[in-house]
């Protein structure tokens, strides 16, 4: 796999569906195998819901749920500890 993408997230289940949209646009512009990681630092929102309606649609989606909010560093060493890639990127 060439790219690991891991985004951590608290409370954005408005804009994910968007920007995977734009995540795939790219990698399927340019050809690279990937997966983006959704780590979910224990949002109040339906972000959760929206990941796994993105993980049911979508093979390249994963996703990490946090019972609580633990910050942005737990929730990128987790999701690097799950990552595939090649390259390792963060938003």
């Amino acid at each position: 796999m060439d790219i690991s993408i891991v985004i951590p997230l608290l409370n954005e289940a408005e804009s994910l569906p968007e920007l995977h949209k734009w995540i795939k646009q790219v990698m399927d512009e340019k050809n690279y195998s990937y997966e983006v990681l959704f780590v979910d630092d224990g949002s109040t929102d339906n972000s959760w819901e929206v990941i796994a309606g993105l993980r049911s649609s979508y093979p390249e989606v994963k996703g990490l749920q946090f019972r609580r909010n633990y910050g942005k560093s737990a929730a990128l060493n987790e999701g690097f500890a799950l990552t595939s890639g090649d390259t390792v990127v963060t938003m």
